[in-house]
């Protein structure tokens, strides 16, 4: 089963050439209330670069666990490791069920060498008010709702949106337990992604024009998970065939070349 999942793995390592030099940013966050968590919150951490003049603030990686379990909410994200020393980054951090903010943090960081030192960050009440200072950030997750209430809704934008699997050819896909859930960010500030295929880290590229869609120079990391690497093989694979996507309100479909959808995403705003 191993090999059967490195195999795709390792295709996709060999066209990377130097664009991805992985680095791993690890973290707890926690929260001193003596307050358990639903068991349907959705813990996330999403690192950004700090923009001093109040614009968005580009989103370098994510991580997410679904179910979130119970603090201390430990996290791994993955980013570039060739990004630009100098710069001002933060990871911001949300606890979230039904549609609203239970917990948030912020704690800036120093990047690349963030390896080495991993970062505690306590989590308040409440979603931050987002200020554009380093002190303040939100992660707020955007709940499913039925297709008469999407319709009236906006398309979310392909980019700095968390994008949660939710099938592939059709099938629907859910995180096993202990597991983060597979999904894709599509980066604001340049052309590059990150997320997770479920048991591992991913990383990469993308070329997109109009609703043309090329994802590439994918790569991630190599653990072997007890359950979804099937799942995991399956979502890789589609990965590499996207030819195209279309965004419906909060739902992404990614179609190959013959206009079939290979996988299937509902959004989680990052804001």
């Amino acid at each position: 089963m191993i090999q059967a999942f490195l195999r795709p793995l390792l295709a996709m390592t060999c066209v990377i050439g130097s664009y991805a030099q992985a680095a791993t940013l690890q973290g707890t966050a926690i929260y001193r209330e003596r307050i358990a968590a639903p068991a349907d919150a959705i813990f996330e951490a999403s690192l950004q670069q700090i923009q001093p003049d109040g614009t968005p603030e580009p989103v370098v990686g994510h991580a997410a666990l679904n179910p979130a379990g119970q603090t201390p909410f430990k996290f791994e994200i993955i980013y570039d490791a060739t990004i630009q020393p100098g710069q001002q980054y933060r990871v911001s951090t949300a606890l979230s069920a039904q549609d609203r903010v239970i917990f948030s943090g912020a704690a800036p960081v120093t990047l690349p060498q963030a390896d080495s030192k991993p970062i505690m960050i306590l989590m308040r009440k409440g979603a931050p008010e987002h200020t554009g200072s380093p002190a303040a950030s939100s992660v707020a997750p955007v709940a499913s709702q039925d297709p008469a209430k999407a319709a009236a809704k906006p398309d979310s934008p392909l980019r700095n949106t968390y994008w949660k699997l939710v099938s592939l050819h059709g099938k629907a896909v859910t995180a096993h337990d202990q597991q983060r859930e597979a999904h894709i960010v599509f980066s604001a500030s340049d052309d590059r992604l990150s997320g997770s295929s479920g048991c591992n880290h991913m990383m990469g590229g993308f070329e997109e024009k109009g609703d043309q869609l090329k994802l590439k120079q994918v790569a991630g990391t190599m653990m072997a998970c007890p359950q979804g690497m099937e799942v995991e093989t399956a979502f890789l694979n589609a990965l590499l065939t996207v030819a195209r996507y279309k965004i419906s309100a909060e739902h992404l479909d990614m179609l190959d070349a013959s206009g079939n959808i290979v996988a299937s995403f509902d959004a989680v705003a990052l804001q």
